[in-house]
């Protein structure tokens, strides 16, 4: 295994066992793009294609990914982006940046809290409607 500057796109249905070195192999049913670590480790990379984790966009026959692929948790610690099939290879990434993006991820893929109700101040029309009602039904009770 050695370490690949460029990844040709593959489309497939099912993803094979074993992934070969300059391989991005794209599942579009399984929404997934997964290849070998770029750096050559021997690590496999999943980038699931969802909208809060990647995007994929295709140029004619070239992939790009979005947000870069950042392998922290691999002995490599590699961060690149793969742009139109090209590996553009990005510094290292201090653990506190680290955390603070995982941070960022989270709160971006939390579902959204509803908001409490609106409590609509009454307009002096219905408090003057509901006055007289009960001031009619009074008169007429009695």
């Amino acid at each position: 295994m050695s370490r690949v500057d460029r990844l040709r796109t593959v489309f497939v249905a099912d993803i094979p066992e074993k992934l070969e070195d300059g391989i991005l192999y794209v599942s579009r049913e399984s929404h997934v793009a997964l290849h070998n670590c770029a750096c050559g480790c021997g690590e496999e990379v999943s980038t699931p294609l969802v909208p809060t984790e990647y995007a994929l966009t295709m140029t004619g026959d070239d992939a790009s990914i979005w947000p870069s692929i950042g392998n922290h948790d691999f002995g490599c610690r590699s961060h690149y982006i793969i742009d139109h099939g090209r590996i553009e290879w990005s510094g290292r990434m201090s653990r506190a940046a680290i955390e603070a993006g995982r941070q960022k991820d989270r709160l971006l893929k939390r579902p959204p809290v509803e908001p409490p109700p609106v409590r609509r101040r009454r307009r002096f029309i219905g408090h003057l409607a509901d006055w007289l009602a009960a001031t009619f039904r009074r008169i007429i009770g009695r």
